[in-house]
């Protein structure tokens, strides 16, 4: 996939997050999901629901373990729609 599919997954993803954050913080890269955004478990299951549908994906709950920062994140669904 190309940087600008990578762009767009980004944009789509912050605006999620940005709805499912605890707290008010500029979403980048490095943006840590649970340290800077404070998600628990229960919001991360729900922003995963909204992922599936918005991208039509399964994502594998098994790659949670290495859901760290939003950079993981995109990065793992765009390796699921390369898949698909």
């Amino acid at each position: 996939m190309t940087t600008s599919q990578y762009n767009a997954i980004f944009q789509q993803i912050e605006v999620l997050l940005q709805e499912h954050a605890q707290v008010q913080v500029t979403i980048q890269d490095d943006t840590d999901l649970i340290n800077d955004l404070a998600l628990d478990s229960l919001k991360l299951m729900e922003m995963l629901e909204e992922v599936e549908d918005i991208f039509d994906i399964t994502y594998p709950l098994n790659n949670l373990s290495d859901l760290h920062t939003v950079k993981d994140f995109v990065l793992q669904i765009q390796q699921i729609l390369g898949s698909a």
